[in-house]
């Protein structure tokens, strides 16, 4: 079962890369037509960036219990990937507007803070 778990995880991370490196078919497949470099990073941060980080969740979860761990991994994950997604759409669109600064600062806080969050319930249920 852990192998099968793991192995889901990756496949959806791969194809969560694929969509982040094609916003061009995402937007052919969605009806939603970039005017803007912005509009490019969003296509990749919404489609390939939640496919990563749900992948990487499913990848990482040890049980679905205790739930808050459970949910701070999947919001954690989550936003971990659509900032990964968000980055290489910097790196590869340029020309981001202030929104998207707003947006990947509000992504790394939410990691880093789930990060902490699953760490602290790690110690208290140890000890």
């Amino acid at each position: 079962m852990k192998h099968a778990k793991l192995a889901l995880g990756l496949v959806l991370v791969v194809a969560g890369v694929a969509l982040a490196l094609s916003p061009a078919w995402i937007a052919e497949r969605v009806g939603k037509i970039p005017k803007t470099e912005s509009d490019v990073i969003n296509l990749r941060a919404s489609y390939g960036g939640t496919l990563i980080g749900l992948g990487a969740f499913v990848a990482w979860v040890p049980s679905l219990r205790p739930w808050l761990r459970t949910m701070l991994g999947l919001l954690g994950w989550a936003m971990a990937g659509i900032g990964l997604a968000r980055l290489l759409g910097f790196a590869l669109d340029g020309n981001p507007d202030g929104r998207q600064a707003i947006w990947i600062i509000a992504e790394v806080l939410l990691v880093i803070g789930c990060a902490f969050g699953v760490k602290k319930l790690a110690l208290t249920t140890r000890g």
